[in-house]
């Protein structure tokens, strides 16, 4: 199932096994010969396997810290992934990237260089655009270096510089781009095309950027005829990037894909939540029916909105997920839908939402943050117009639970802007900040999610993980500590299915297999390495589907039997640090932080009752689907000592197998999977029914890991910059000082001088994986 981990035994998952099981789940007797869904998962492993990979990260081509070179070959050797897509942003950018650039200052401290400085002025394309930015204003006397459009610096440097380290390494590696999407944020897109022939070019790529990245304004145009210029007349550039106007054009931009190359490109809008609600006024921000219009726009037949997309889903685990002050750079004064994320995945796949700018239309009322906390933050229920009233009832709430705990390095607390609207009609009071409640999108912890609205339609509309890698935040690329970003595979996974016997390679077959397996929804994503390898299959009588697939029933067959297989690694992954899980040391359990161990797995289903069509007020008003329920909870006692279960030990494997009566199908349905390593209802983590809670209540629990306690380290650790000082002499010593034993210095502390979790800390902590649907067609 793809490579062994470098660096990693798998980690024993021969403990004692409990379960909690539905009542849909009638049976769980394992047959003596191999049933069908066994059989077919065979068949899965053995014409087949899910390769690991990352298709959004960052160089010094854009805003990134480190080469092109450096981060394909990380990824693909240190972290062991299978593949990978290097996906810079779109627009233009000053620093050469065939070096790296720590210090983002140029060659100043670093060995960074920009390209003005290194192929010269008249080498570079296009319109002349300058900036003093990324170190250009330090470095250059002026105060400004020229900057090179991305689409040449991706075609001509990118692209050689990532298909060298695959070619080297035997594995696929191309390169894509997170556009700038008119109307919205970010996209991480990708074209195969031509990208991995002997003679190839990432031209189409770079096409894309030039007509479609909003960031992208160079007009130099070039010869439609001359296809070795991607900066061409092929299509007008858009003009109008803003609101509805640019989310048209976004549209428009998927079309196009479609039109020139659906069978092998892709259209995955990234961290979808971080800046909330879409603005009609700016180009931030997605909302459900922004989602259904570009999937619609890249249907494969635009016919069937249940089926095949080359917009097949969003990143909705995102990446950041160090990043202090919320992990995946997803905070309250953004403001981020749902407030935050939700077990490290934003609120539209792990939380339950409002439309943007209203309240929630029923349900609980009370966010649960386990037991630390007497006083519970209330969300507003009346379904109406969110007013700044109770944006800041709610505001206050939080402010009172966290004490300014959640206050970040800068010293703003991020709630300050919680209630912030000044173009209102009750406006906020003077001197609190500017977001529109238009953008604010409530989350609360619950199974009906924006996702499960969109699989109620049918919708081929899966979910994706990324790392979405710069840099290390406070520290160097190379130190164990983060307070941004993990490394491409370091943390986050994304398995996609390769569908073939052959071995893979860096060649055209590979890479369009796994973009087919990722468009096809036979993925899933993990953080932590907390399983790395799984199939999930439900079948009736011989007819058997996994996840992507659809499965025709008919209430004349046979009861439907579901089986999982997975691997829970034993031994360590990359967390750095080697102190108890203070996550599960709450509940009495202790675990090491860097050997996470397998908690529970749940089977969740919903209806669904079709495509919506885009005349119906449904389109822009159905964010949830309220059918979504626990179809069967699979336990594993973390603690140890529970009675044998559903779950069998099958050598490094863990099964569970089961039955659904067919008499309980009574319509169409989609069947999905979710894990982790936190038990159900573990304060400030996960509420009753296993459901993630927002992150920032992770910064409730206590680190008290003290290690050796040498002080002589803590005072290396406090080393400040001298002048004249590359900051990696300074991260060196702080570095040889690091001791995994103990609570990190860079975490938040109380008036007492007691630390609490931050994002780095307590990503490592709460471990999740995502596994996309298996659809039912239920043919009565």
């Amino acid at each position: 199932m793809g490579k062994s981990m470098t660096k990693m035994n798998f980690r024993s998952c021969m403990t004692a096994l409990t379960t909690s099981v539905s009542a849909l789940a009638l049976s769980t007797a394992v047959a003596s010969a191999q049933s069908a869904a066994e059989t077919y998962s065979t068949q899965l492993e053995t014409n087949g396997q899910y390769l690991s990979g990352d298709k959004h990260n960052h160089t010094t081509c854009t805003d990134g810290a480190m080469s092109v070179r450096t981060v394909t070959r990380e990824s693909l050797v240190t972290y062991d992934l299978d593949w990978f897509a290097q996906t810079g942003h779109g627009g233009e950018g000053p620093r050469d990237c065939r070096f790296n650039d720590p210090e983002y200052n140029g060659a100043v401290s670093g060995e960074g260089d920009f390209w003005e400085n290194t192929i010269g002025f008249d080498a570079m394309g296009g319109d002349v655009e300058n900036t003093s930015g990324n170190g250009a204003g330090t470095f250059f006397e002026d105060g400004d270096g020229r900057e090179m459009w991305r689409w040449q610096s991706l075609t001509e440097y990118a692209y050689p510089m990532t298909r060298e380290v695959g070619i080297m390494n035997g594995e696929p590696a191309w390169v894509g781009v997170e556009t700038n999407a008119p109307g919205h944020e970010h996209v991480s897109m990708g074209i195969i095309g031509n990208q991995m022939k002997s003679n190839g070019n990432a031209y189409a790529s770079g096409q894309f950027e030039y007509l479609f990245d909003r960031s992208d304004d160079d007009t130099s145009g070039g010869d439609a005829n001359d296809f070795e210029n991607p900066a061409n007349r092929g299509v007008p550039k858009n003009t109008d990037e803003n609101g509805d106007a640019g989310h048209a054009a976004a549209v428009a931009s998927v079309e196009w894909l479609r039109q020139h190359y659906r069978g092998d490109s892709y259209y995955v809008p990234a961290h979808v939540e971080r800046q909330g609600g879409f603005d009609t006024a700016g180009a931030r921000g997605w909302n459900v029916e922004h989602f259904r219009d570009v999937h619609n726009a890249g249907l494969i037949n635009p016919r069937r909105a249940d089926r095949q997309s080359l917009a097949f889903g969003a990143e909705m685990i995102a990446g950041h997920q160090f990043a202090n002050g919320g992990r995946g750079t997803y905070e309250m004064d953004r403001p981020s839908a749902g407030l935050g994320t939700y077990g490290g995945a934003g609120a539209y796949s792990a939380a339950e939402v409002t439309l943007p700018g209203m309240t929630f239309d029923g349900g609980e009322s009370d966010l649960t943050i386990g037991t630390t906390v007497t006083t519970p933050i209330t969300l507003p229920v009346d379904g109406a117009e969110l007013t700044n009233a109770a944006l800041t009832t709610l505001r206050d709430g939080f402010n009172t639970v966290f004490d300014g705990r959640l206050t970040e390095p800068s010293g703003s607390d991020q709630y300050d802007q919680l209630d912030a609207c000044s173009d209102c009609a009750d406006a906020a009071p003077a001197g609190v900040g500017t977001v529109t409640r238009e953008r604010l999108v409530l989350g609360r912890p619950g199974l009906a999610t924006m996702w499960d609205a969109l699989l109620g339609e049918g919708r081929r509309f899966f979910n994706f993980g990324s790392s979405d890698w710069h840099n290390r935040g406070a520290f160097g690329p190379f130190e164990p500590q983060s307070t941004l970003d993990p490394w491409p595979g370091e943390y986050n996974k994304l398995y996609a299915y390769y569908r073939s016997s052959r071995a893979p390679a860096f060649d055209s077959f590979t890479a369009k297999r796994i973009v087919a397996g990722m468009r096809t929804g036979n993925t899933w994503s993990v953080m932590g390495d907390l399983i790395d390898s799984f199939t999930f299959v439900i079948c009736q009588d011989s007819n058997c589907a996994t996840m992507g697939e659809e499965l025709r029933v008919t209430s004349s067959g046979g009861d439907l039997e579901w089986f999982m297989k997975l691997r829970d690694p034993a031994g360590e992954n990359f967390s750095p640090y080697t102190f108890e899980n203070m996550s599960l040391a709450q509940l009495g359990i202790s675990i090491p932080t860097n050997q996470p161990v397998l908690s529970n797995v749940d089977v969740i289903t919903g209806d669904i009752t079709g495509v919506i069509d885009p005349a119906d007020p449904a389109y822009t008003e159905n964010n949830a689907n309220q059918s979504t329920a626990i179809f069967a909870s699979i336990d594993n006692d973390v603690a140890g000592g529970g009675a044998a279960s559903q779950f069998t030990v099958d050598g490094e494997f863990l099964t569970a197998t089961g039955t659904i009566d067919i008499a309980t199908i009574t319509n169409d349905m989609y069947f999905r999977v979710r894990g982790t390593n936190m038990p159900k209802g573990t304060p400030n983590e996960t509420d009753a029914d296993g459901n993630p809670l927002l992150d920032d209540f992770s910064a409730l629990i206590p680190c008290t890991a003290v290690g050796n306690d040498d002080a002589a380290k803590v005072a290396d650790a406090t080393s400040t910059l001298e002048a004249g000082q590359s900051s990696f002499q300074v991260r060196n010593s702080v570095n040889a000082a690091f001791d995994p034993a103990a609570c990190p210095d860079h975490l938040p502390v109380d008036s007492t001088g007691q630390k609490f979790l931050d994002a780095d800390v307590e990503a490592w902590s709460d471990l999740w994986f995502y596994a996309n649907p298996i659809f039912i067609d239920f043919r009565g």
